[in-house]
C-alpha cells in the first residue's frame, strides 16, 4: 500500500491549511471529526491547530478532533486517550518526577566532588550539573543509546578533566537504573519512548478505525520515526510534512548535513524509503518565488559555489515583496522599531503580529516599549519563578535570615508589597518609613518603633535558629520558610496563604514547593548557608506564564512556539550570531568529540532544526528581520543566515537597500527626541535676607565661596543628607580617630612631652580603638598606618615642643561685625593652637589626607587657618589671650609639615576683606545663591548636587551626555 504522506509548503499557514482541508472534507458529516486523531509535536502546536479550526468556523460551536502532543524533548507530558490501548500503557511504572530526579542526582554528585577537581562542591553547582545530567540521560534514552557504550570511549584520548568526568559518569549511569528500579520508577523520557513504541505496536496489531494524522512531527529520534512509519502504514493514517524542499537538485539534496534545515525531513524520508518528489503538496505554494529564494539562501555549504549561477534561475524580485531587513544601532532602538511595527499593526482591524526571538532581553524590552501605548503583550516564554513576586518575597526572607537581620536586607523585605505581618496597609507602610528615617538613619530612640521591629524579628526565631546550625534538615527549612512567609504576608482581611498562593505565580510556586517538600527527605541535612542558592536554582527551572490580560492580536514567541503559528506580520528579532542561531553552551559531562564517539547528536543538529523554523518564518507574507549592531556596547556579528540572505541578494543583483527599512529605524531613533530643547539653567535661589544665615563656620565660609547653593540648602532650607543605614567606616573615620588620640595626648601633656611619648600615644590609640569597637578588619588595616603616624608625630614634636609654652586642642572661637543686614558671626573650631614661648601663636591643622596649598591659602580659597588666626588675633578664643600668629601650619600626619610664616598679616587682611565682602554681597535680596559659580574651584564632594540637578544643566554645549 502506498504511504499517505503529504507536504504543506513553507509559504502556507500550516495549521490553517490542515483545519480548512479537514473542515471541507467533513463538511457534510461534522460529527465525523470526532473520529480523527491528530498527533502534533507540542502542546503549542495543538493550541495553534485548535485556534485554526475555531477561526475557520467563524467562532461558531465546533466539534474538534482529538489532538495529542507526541512531543519532543521540550514536552513535559504525553497522554494518549483510551482509543490508544490504555490498558497496556497502565502496566508501565510511574515516571520519576523532575524534583525527585534532581535531588537524587545532587546527592550522588555531592558525594564525590573530587571527581570534578574540587575539594568541595556547593549545592547550586551540583544542581546545575544535575540538570545537565538529566538532559544527557533524556537524549541517550531518546536516541536509544546505551551508557554501557561509555566503556568504548578511550579515556586516554581526552584530557585529565574529561577522563575523571567520564569515570564519574560511568558510576552514576551504572547505579541509576538500580536506584529507579528500587523506587519502582522509570525515566520520563524512557517512558515516553516505551509509550510511543507500544502505541506503534498496538496500531500495527489492531488497525484502529479512527483516522490517525501525524502533522508537523519531525523525525527527532528513533521512537518518533517508528511511530511515523506505523501511521504511514495504517489504512486510515497519514503524515503531513511542513516545508519539504523540492527546489534543490538531487545532487544538492545529497549534500544536506545535520546543520541544514531539511536534514530532519531527509532522515525521515530515508527511513520511510520515500522520495521527496513523491510527497504531494496538498495546497499550492502561496509564494513560490519566496520558497525558491529560501532554498537558495539555505543551500548546503558545499554547494554555495552555485550562487554564481543564480541569475540563470530567474528568481523574480516578487520573491522579496514583504521581506524587510532592519539594522538598528543598538538593542534599545531595535526594541522600539519592533514595538512600532506591532503597534502599527493594531491600526488594521483583526490584523495580528508576532515577534519571534530567542533573546529574552529583547523580548522584555519590546514588552516594556509596548506599554508606552498601554498594550500588554503575551510573552510565551513567561518568567522564571524566582523572579516572580512570590519568588522574590521568599528569597528576601531567606536573605534576611542569612544576613543576620542586616538593616538593608531588612528594609528590602519590609518594603516588599507582600509584607504586612497582620497590619493595616497604611499603618504598616507608615511604620516602615519611620523605622528607616528615625531609627536607622537619624539614629533616634523610639520605643514604639523598636517594639515593632522586635515583634517582626520574633516571627523569624524558628527559621533563624535553624539557619544558625551547622547542618539542618532540608525539609524542615522548607516547612519553616513557608510558615513564616504566610505569617509575614498576613493582612487584616486575608490569611497569608490566600495572599501568596493566588494567580499564576502563586499557583506555580505552591505546586513547586509542595512537590519539593514531598521529595526533600532525599537530601536529608544540608548546610543552611547553601539553602538560598539551591532554592533559587530549583525555582529558576519553573516558568510562570500570564494567562489573562494580554492583547489578543500580539504575541512574543520562541522559535518552537512559533513553529506552526502564523500572524499577518511576523517579526524575527535579534538575528545575530550566537542569538539566532543560539550559541550552544559546553556540556559539563561530555565534550563534542566524546558525544560524536558515543553516537549522540551534535549541537549543529539543533541549529539545523532552528534553521527549519527560520525558513518557516522567512516564508511569511509580511516578515521583518531585525538585528542590533551593538548590544550593551558590544559589537555583534550578523547571523550566518542574515549573511546568506545578503549574499544571495547580491548574486541576484539586488541592492540591500531595496529590502532594508528606513522608516521604522528612523522613527525609533527619534521617537523620544523632544520637539524643542530648552536650555536648563543652574538654580539661583534668592531667599529673603531675614532667612539668610547670620553665623557661619570657617568650613561653611569656604563652601559659600565655592558653592553658595550648598549653604542655601543646608542653612536656609534646613536640608541635610540622611545617614546611610549601614554606615561603613571610611578614611574620614580614621582621621577622626587620629584627631581624638592627639587631642587626648596633648590635653594630658600640654607643655612638655612625657619620657616615652610613642608608648603613650600607642596606649591612648589602643584604648580609643577598644572604646569605639572598630571591626577587627579595620584595626588590622588601620593600626600599622597609625603606628607610622605616631612615630612621625613623636619625631616632629621632639624638635618642635621646645618652642611651645602650651597647647590648646579642639578649641572653639568666634568673632562678629556689623554687616549690611546686621550683626554677623564667624566661628571656627581649631584642631590645635599653640601658645609659643615668644608670646605668639602657631595655628595647626591636622590632615590625614592631602593638605591645602600655600597658593589656595593666600588667594582666600582655603580660609580655615586664616579665619582661626583672625579669631585668635581678635581674642575670640576664650582660653587664649589676643595674639598675632607667627605661623599657620598643616601637619600632613605621617608625611610632612607645611608652614606658612611669611606675609601672614597681609594674608589675614586679604582673607578678612574677602569674607566681609562676601557676607555683604549675600546680605542683599537680589544676590542669588548660585550653584558652582566657578568650575575651577569646585568642592571635591557635595551633598547637594542631586538637589541642584547639576548633571542636567552642567553638560558642555555640543558634548553628548553618554
Amino acid at each position: 500500500m502506498k504511504a499517505k504522506i503529504y507536504n504543506i509548503p513553507f509559504s502556507q499557514n500550516f495549521s490553517d491549511v490542515i483545519a480548512n482541508n479537514f473542515l471541507n472534507e467533513y463538511n457534510s458529516n461534522p460529527l465525523g471529526l470526532a473520529d480523527v486523531v491528530f498527533l502534533l509535536p507540542s502542546q503549542r502546536a495543538c493550541n495553534s491547530l485548535k485556534e485554526s479550526f475555531i477561526k475557520a468556523k467563524g467562532l461558531k460551536p465546533t466539534l474538534l478532533p482529538q489532538m495529542v502532543s507526541v512531543g519532543n524533548l521540550d514536552d513535559d507530558d504525553l497522554a494518549f486517550s483510551s482509543a490508544f490501548g490504555e490498558v497496556e500503557l497502565e502496566k508501565l511504572p510511574q515516571e520519576v518526577q523532575k524534583n525527585e530526579r534532581l535531588l537524587l542526582f545532587i546527592k550522588i554528585i555531592m558525594s564525590k566532588p573530587s571527581d570534578f577537581g574540587l575539594e568541595k562542591m556547593s549545592l547550586s553547582q551540583a544542581c546545575f550539573l544535575s540538570q545537565e545530567l538529566a538532559r544527557l540521560i533524556d537524549i541517550v534514552n531518546n536516541e536509544k543509546l546505551d551508557f554501557a557504550n561509555l566503556d568504548g570511549l578511550v579515556p586516554e584520548e581526552y584530557s585529565t578533566h574529561w577522563q575523571e568526568t567520564l569515570k564519574f559518569l560511568n558510576i552514576i549511569t551504572s547505579h541509576w537504573p538500580a536506584i529507579l528500579e528500587e523506587r519502582g520508577l522509570i525515566e520520563a523520557s524512557d517512558k515516553k519512548n516505551k509509550i510511543l513504541l507500544l502505541q506503534s505496536k498496538i496500531w500495527q496489531e489492531t488497525k484502529p478505525k479512527k483516522r490517525i494524522i501525524c502533522a508537523g512531527v519531525l523525525a527527532s529520534y528513533p521512537a518518533i520515526k517508528e511511530l511515523l512509519s506505523t501511521v504511514c502504514g495504517l489504512e486510515n493514517g497519514a503524515v503531513y510534512l511542513y516545508g519539504c524542499d523540492k527546489v534543490l537538485s538531487n545532487d544538492d539534496w545529497n549534500e544536506v548535513d545535520d546543520a541544514h534545515p531539511q536534514y530532519e525531513l531527509k532522515q525521515l524520508l530515508e527511513y520511510l524509503k520515500i522520495d521527496r518528489f513523491d510527497v504531494l503538496d496538498i495546497v499550492k505554494s502561496n509564494n513560490e518565488m519566496r520558497e525558491v529564494f529560501i532554498s537558495e539562501v539555505m543551500r548546503p555549504a558545499s554547494t554555495t559555489d552555485k550562487w554564481l549561477d543564480i541569475r540563470n534561475k530567474n528568481i523574480k524580485k516578487d520573491a522579496l515583496y514583504g521581506l524587510t531587513l532592519i539594522e538598528s544601532k543598538d538593542i534599545h532602538h531595535e526594541a522600539i522599531a519592533i514595538s512600532l511595527i506591532m503597534r502599527e499593526s493594531l491600526e488594521t482591524p483583526e490584523k495580528t503580529a508576532f515577534l519571534v526571538t530567542t533573546d529574552r532581553n529583547l523580548a522584555r524590552r519590546v514588552a516594556q516599549e509596548l506599554e508606552r501605548w498601554g498594550v500588554k503583550v503575551d510573552d510565551s516564554a513567561g518568567k522564571p519563578l524566582h523572579l516572580s513576586y512570590v519568588g522574590i518575597f521568599l528569597r528576601l526572607i531567606i536573605k534576611l535570615v542569612e544576613a543576620d537581620f542586616d538593616k538593608v536586607a531588612f528594609l528590602s523585605l519590609l518594603k516588599n508589597p507582600l509584607m504586612l505581618a497582620g497590619f493595616d496597609v497604611a499603618d504598616f507602610r507608615k511604620k516602615v518609613r519611620n523605622v528607616e528615617k528615625k531609627l536607622w538613619r537619624e539614629k533616634s530612640e523610639d520605643a514604639e518603633l523598636e517594639k515593632f521591629i522586635l515583634d517582626i524579628k520574633n516571627k523569624f526565631v524558628p527559621l533563624y535558629d535553624l539557619f544558625r546550625q551547622d547542618s539542618a534538615s532540608f525539609k524542615d527549612m522548607i516547612k519553616l520558610l513557608v510558615e513564616l512567609a504566610e505569617e509575614l504576608a498576613l493582612t487584616t482581611e486575608k490569611s497569608g496563604a490566600q495572599i501568596l498562593w493566588k494567580a499564576e505565580a502563586g499557583e506555580a510556586c505552591a505546586s513547586f514547593i509542595a512537590d519539593l517538600y514531598e521529595k526533600s527527605e532525599i537530601l536529608g541535612n544540608i548546610n543552611p548557608k547553601e539553602f538560598l542558592s539551591l532554592f533559587e536554582a530549583l525555582m529558576s527551572q519553573i516558568t510562570v506564564r500570564t494567562k489573562f490580560g494580554t492583547h489578543p492580536r500580539l504575541r512574543i514567541l520562541g522559535p518552537i512556539e512559533a513553529r506552526f503559528s502564523r500572524a499577518d506580520v511576523m517579526i524575527v528579532g535579534e538575528v545575530n550570531e550566537g542569538v539566532f542561531p543560539q550559541l550552544v553552551a559546553a556540556n559539563p559531562w561530555l565534550s563534542n568529540p566524546m558525544k560524536k564517539d558515543f553516537g549522540m547528536p551534535l549541537p549543529s543538529r539543533a541549529n539545523g532544526i532552528l534553521a527549519h523554523d527560520f525558513c518557516g518564518l522567512l516564508a511569511a507574507e509580511e516578515v521583518f528581520l531585525t538585528r542590533a549592531e551593538r548590544v550593551q556596547g558590544t559589537p555583534m556579528v550578523k547571523s550566518r543566515w542574515w549573511m546568506r540572505i545578503e549574499t544571495v541578494l547580491k548574486a541576484m543583483n539586488v541592492e540591500i537597500d531595496e529590502v532594508s527599512d528606513i522608516v521604522y529605524k528612523t522613527v525609533a531613533e527619534n521617537i523620544d527626541t523632544p520637539q524643542r530643547s530648552n536650555k536648563i539653567l543652574s538654580p539661583k535661589p534668592i531667599p529673603p535676607v531675614y532667612a539668610r544665615p547670620r553665623k557661619l563656620s570657617a568650613t561653611q565660609i569656604e563652601t559659600l565661596m565655592r558653592d553658595p547653593y550648598s549653604i542655601f540648602a543646608k542653612k536656609i532650607l534646613n536640608v541635610s543628607p540622611l545617614d546611610e543605614i549601614n554606615q561603613e567606616l571610611s578614611m574620614a573615620d580614621y582621621g577622626s580617630f587620629v584627631h581624638e588620640v592627639l587631642k587626648y595626648f596633648n590635653d594630658k601633656f600640654p607643655s612638655t612631652l612625657p619620657a616615652n611619648p610613642e608608648d603613650e600615644l600607642l596606649s591612648i590609640g589602643l584604648k580609643t580603638f577598644t572604646e569605639k569597637n572598630f571591626a577587627l578588619g579595620k584595626k588590622s588595616f588601620w593600626w600599622p598606618k597609625f603606628e607610622k603616624t605616631v612615630k612621625w608625630v613623636v619625631d616632629v614634636e621632639k624638635k618642635y615642643r621646645a618652642t611651645v609654652r602650651k597647647t590648646h586642642n579642639e578649641i572653639y572661637g568666634e568673632i562678629s561685625w556689623n554687616a549690611p543686614a546686621g550683626e554677623f558671626k564667624l566661628s571656627a573650631t581649631a584642631d590645635r593652637i599653640d601658645e609659643l614661648k615668644n608670646g605668639k601663636l602657631n595655628i595647626i591643622d591636622y590632615k590625614t589626607g592631602k593638605i591645602r596649598s600655600n597658593k589656595e591659602v593666600k588667594s582666600g580659597f582655603a580660609p580655615q587657618l586664616p579665619i582661626e588666626a583672625i579669631i585668635a588675633k581678635e581674642g575670640g578664643f576664650e582660653a587664649i589671650k589676643p595674639a598675632s600668629s607667627e605661623a599657620m601650619t598643616y601637619w600632613q600626619l605621617g608625611k610632612k609639615t607645611e608652614i606658612i610664616e611669611e606675609e601672614i598679616a597681609d594674608i589675614l587682611e586679604h582673607n578678612l576683606t574677602n569674607i566681609k565682602e562676601l557676607i555683604a554681597y549675600f546680605d542683599f535680596d537680589t544676590s542669588p545663591y548660585v550653584c558652582q559659580p566657578n568650575p575651577k574651584h569646585l568642592k571635591e564632594y557635595s551633598d547637594y548636587e542631586h538637589l541642584a540637578r547639576v548633571k542636567e544643566w552642567s553638560v558642555v554645549e555640543g558634548e553628548k551626555d553618554d
